[in-house]
């Protein structure tokens, strides 16, 4: 009888564990996914996230757990500890030096992640593609000492190879050249197509690997930041990516409306220090072989007043975000905002509408079809709101407009390479550059009212009509703007 409930009891267990068994193999992929979800959403909650960005995640996670959290481990991230670490480095070098007597190189006391405005800078306005590309070919062969080139995109095309045998052929003359590009927006143009500048002697390297598995970083994070500088004193910056969409040879009614600028000054310093940095983060050079460089400051050479800011995973604080906040709360009269893609998030909104309802003139320039459909479905949601509020929108027809520009009571301005989105002001590594200069102001405001002949407004868009359907689309796109 004994016997009998032993062998009883053990097929029971073994019952029990073939059940236990067949359950964990059969649903490991979900309890995996379920497991990774609980992760994702406590990390989440630790960071310092917008509400929707949290929300948009939590979303995907709970639907998707297995597939959401693949995505949020791969381009998920915002701030890093291990990059805030690693820049901290030159950060911290640059500093020293600046205790040394060297105090226009070192953030501004009153806000320490920020640099300080710098005078005596000159501006010339680059306006076309055209004018953009001869500027930039003839300063990489004007250069006597070095030339250090950060772009997002690299194009394999006319424009692109024409850079790439510049920067080889000054390389083999002997000049320092330095080529840093972005692994997603260069993908394919990190390897052979560059390799001629390395043959010359020269660098090129890609900003952060497409699938980070060997840095503590994420894909996500995504170096947008645009400047070419020459001989640490000449600057090329904007919006503009080395492509034939952007800069070309000769004039083309398709390519993307942008501009950059080609600064020379005091200012070019703070450019050289960023430059720097994302360097040494790239390579893992050491910030004390640049010291000549983070050093070096340009003479006066005109009066207009410039300040660089930062922002992205690289600094403790969304600081272009706040800078854009502080001049629209700033604002007296009226607001000129240029941007190709528009997905602010909550607190720009409600300074753009606050100033609304104080009757100052806020205009925003759009193109009506951009290169990103989802983002464009996404911005109505908003659109529509600030409509409601007063706002000029008006929507550029013939093509892209890539350009970024803010102007507030033409007074001051910010060029550069972020956009009016979540992803530039609280993802990538961006940069701006503000200006105080009344001559420059009247350049960079007539430039924007180049653009308005060919705009209609935002009620005799087609593609703003209310239809239900649209609608519907512009909601749920809406509900997954932190994600684009």
């Amino acid at each position: 009888m004994f016997l009998d409930l032993w062998t009883l009891l053990v097929d029971g267990a073994n019952d029990s564990v073939r059940w236990i068994w067949v359950f964990l193999t059969t649903h490991f992929v979900t309890l995996l996914g379920f497991a990774m979800g609980l992760l994702v959403m406590g990390q989440l909650i630790r960071e310092r996230r917008q509400t929707s960005n949290i929300f948009a995640w939590f979303l995907l996670i709970v639907f998707m757990p297995f597939v959401g959290a693949i995505l949020y481990f791969l381009f998920g991230g915002t701030k890093s500890r291990f990059v805030l670490k690693n820049k901290s480095r030159v950060r911290n070098y640059a500093a020293a030096i600046a205790e040394k007597g060297h105090s226009d190189i070192a953030p501004d006391p009153a806000r320490p992640f920020e640099f300080q405005r710098m005078e005596g800078n000159s501006f010339e306005l680059l306006p076309d593609n055209v004018t953009c590309f001869e500027a930039l070919c003839r300063e990489i062969e004007n250069a006597e000492k070095s030339i250090h080139v950060m772009t997002y995109i690299l194009g394999n095309d006319e424009a692109g190879r024409r850079v790439v045998d510049l920067l080889a052929k000054r390389a083999s003359e002997g000049i320092e050249v330095k080529l840093l590009i972005d692994a997603v927006g260069s993908m394919g143009r990190g390897g052979r197509f560059v390799d001629p500048i390395r043959k010359a002697g020269g660098r090129a390297v890609r900003f952060m690997p497409v699938i980070p598995f060997h840095t503590k970083t994420s894909a996500n994070l995504r170096n947008h930041r645009k400047m070419a500088i020459f001989d640490r004193k000449r600057l090329i910056t904007g919006g503009q990516n080395i492509d034939t969409r952007f800069m070309g040879p000769t004039p083309d009614p398709d390519v993307f409306k942008d501009f950059s600028a080609l600064i020379e000054g005091p200012i070019v310093s703070q450019f050289n220090r960023h430059f720097v940095s994302d360097w040494c983060f790239t390579t893992g050079d050491k910030p004390e072989t640049f010291k000549e460089q983070l050093l070096f400051r340009p003479d006066n050479v005109g009066d207009a007043v410039m300040r660089a800011v930062p922002s992205g995973p690289d600094m403790e604080r969304d600081t272009l975000w706040e800078r854009l906040i502080i001049q629209i709360q700033e604002c007296k009269e009226e607001l000129t905002v240029v941007t190709p893609y528009f997905l602010p998030d909550s607190v720009i909104m409600a300074s753009l509408a606050v100033k609304a309802h104080m009757g100052k003139k806020i205009t925003l320039i759009l193109p009506e079809h951009s290169n990103q459909k989802m983002v464009d479905r996404a911005r109505y949601h908003h659109l529509r709101e600030l409509k409601e509020e007063g706002i000029n929108i008006l929507f550029y027809q013939p093509g892209m407009v890539h350009a970024k520009l803010f102007i507030a009571d033409r007074k001051i301005a910010m060029i550069g390479s972020a956009n009016m989105d979540m992803r530039s002001l609280f993802v990538n590594f961006e940069i701006g550059l503000f200006i105080q200069d009344p001559e420059v102001i009247v350049q960079l405001q007539n430039w924007a009212d180049s653009l308005v002949p060919d705009c209609v407004p935002f009620h005799r868009s087609k593609k703003a009509r209310a239809t239900p359907g649209r609608i519907f689309l512009e909601d749920i796109a809406h509900l997954m703007m932190p994600l684009l």
